[in-house]
């Protein structure tokens, strides 16, 4: 039975730890260790799993850690001035640091930039804990595969978060050794030689299932030669197609050609262009012609709409959330019929207005799509539209709807219109509206909803992770 609860405990205590990524609902769970012995010793292992992200005393969390090392080394860390001389070692009730497996970040917490310190701490933590699932950037500056046990606690790795540096690339060749297991990689491309990308491309090839790929293309297009072999990592992940379903792609570069059409499980893609519009044929080519049929969230940025458009037209009707921004909107019109053609299953959507039969094309949106929870309107609203889209939203808009993110002033709207469109809303028992405004406005909406005290609004400064909710996204 005792077996049983620590079973039941851990789970449950788990849950909460992953439901919310706000610092202060995880803090709420630390009085459950003060409940008795076993919740203490439940609760131990899942705070610690994590350290960085349930800090809430970055100092404290650092002289914990340090306390695990012996006095032989916080002597000397001390009389090199590393650490202040009246450093008082706690006494530990747990091995914490074993416990540790993502270690994302891990390095803010350290007080100086010393390279003894950390590679104190960082061999500390390679000999100590049995699975680490993520490594911070900072540890990839040090030889960890040369630590004793590197090859039992990275064996497990997870997740690799890459900066591709003349002074990391010997790193990468030594983990694929050891590692197997990587599933999640994000990759920061910088200027580098051609042949620094072959550490990279043996590490990815040695995994046997790679199913989420971020990559940042830091490097000036003016500064590449004809040689360029980025596109090696790309051909490198050819053979995990069938695995990857999360792509994320930064490009300042029109050099990175995915192959698109072999990724037969993509379910995220999420793409911002830096160059504005500006699209190589041959990516234009590669990301138009591909099927997407099992791709549910889509997020572009500075991408032109008719490659929008192309992409949604060729998926399977499993889309719930299009964010886009920055497009070029001549294509406005058709972009709105194509969600509600091709997207019944749509919960969070951009939508435009200001074009010629745009308002149309919303009408049948809030028709057809009868799931939608999120709209989204990134761009100012013309002042002859305003009046015309509350109405519809009274109007048409299905039960489910709840959040509206506006960028439009507070003052672009007849204050009487917005008192009738609130009240409706709350006559037609609809959900309770949460309308999301945009950061650099100052805090009209929000006076005018406190001020009227309005029922059944809720109103919020836009942020894309609380609007979007990613986070809630599990692929």
């Amino acid at each position: 039975m005792s077996k049983l609860n620590s079973d039941i405990l851990e789970q449950i205590f788990q849950d909460l730890n992953d439901l919310n990524q706000n610092i202060e609902y995880r803090i709420s769970l630390f009085p459950c260790l003060l409940v008795n012995k076993l919740w203490c010793e439940v609760m131990i292992p899942i705070l610690w799993s994590y350290p960085y992200k349930n800090v809430y005393n970055e100092k404290l969390l650092f002289n914990i850690i340090i306390s695990h090392l012996s006095d032989k080394i916080i002597k000397l860390l001390i009389d090199k001035n590393i650490i202040k001389a009246n450093f008082q070692k706690q006494k530990l009730s747990f091995n914490y640091v074993k416990f540790c497996k993502y270690l994302n970040n891990i390095e803010i917490i350290f007080p100086n930039e010393s390279r003894l310190l950390r590679k104190k701490i960082y061999k500390h933590f390679i000999r100590e804990c049995s699975s680490i699932k993520c490594l911070s950037k900072d540890m990839l500056y040090y030889p960890l595969y040369k630590y004793p046990r590197a090859n039992i606690s990275l064996s497990n790795l997870y997740e690799l978060n890459c900066d591709i540096k003349e002074k990391t690339f010997y790193f990468y060749h030594e983990l694929a050794q050891i590692c197997r297991s990587i599933e999640k990689i994000r990759i920061n491309i910088y200027k580098v030689r051609n042949d620094e990308f072959d550490e990279i491309v043996e590490l990815i090839e040695m995994q046997k299932q790679i199913k989420y790929i971020s990559i940042l293309d830091e490097r000036n297009e003016r500064l590449l030669d004809e040689n360029d072999k980025c596109n090696r990592i790309i051909q490198s992940l050819e053979k995990h197609v069938n695995s990857i379903n999360y792509i994320d792609v930064i490009m300042n570069t029109s050099s990175l050609h995915f192959s698109f059409s072999k990724l037969i499980n993509l379910q995220f893609l999420k793409i911002l262009n830096k160059k504005m519009y500006e699209i190589s044929e041959n990516f234009e080519k590669y990301i138009m012609k591909a099927s997407y049929y099992k791709l549910q969230i889509l997020d572009l940025q500075s991408i032109p709409l008719h490659i929008v458009i192309k992409i949604i037209q060729n998926t399977n009707g499993n889309l719930y959330k299009i964010k886009i921004r920055y497009p070029d909107c001549d294509q406005a019109k058709e972009y709105n019929r194509t969600i509600h053609k091709y997207c019944p299953n749509i919960k969070y959507v951009t939508i435009f207005l200001n074009r010629s039969n745009t308002l149309k094309e919303l009408k049948n949106i809030l028709i057809k799509c009868q799931h939608l929870e999120a709209i989204d309107m990134d761009e100012y609203i013309e002042h002859k539209y305003l009046n015309k889209f509350l109405d519809l939203l009274i109007k048409l808009a299905p039960l489910t709807l709840y959040k509206i993110h506006i960028h439009n002033e507070f003052e672009n709207f007849n204050i009487k219109s917005l008192k009738l469109f609130f009240n409706n809303w709350n006559l037609m028992s609809k959900k309770t509206l949460h309308l999301y405004y945009h950061n650099n406005h100052n805090n009209d909406w929000f006076e005018f909803i406190e001020n009227h005290k309005i029922k059944g609004v809720i109103g919020y400064k836009y942020h894309d992770n609380d609007f979007w909710n990613y986070e809630q996204d599990v692929l």
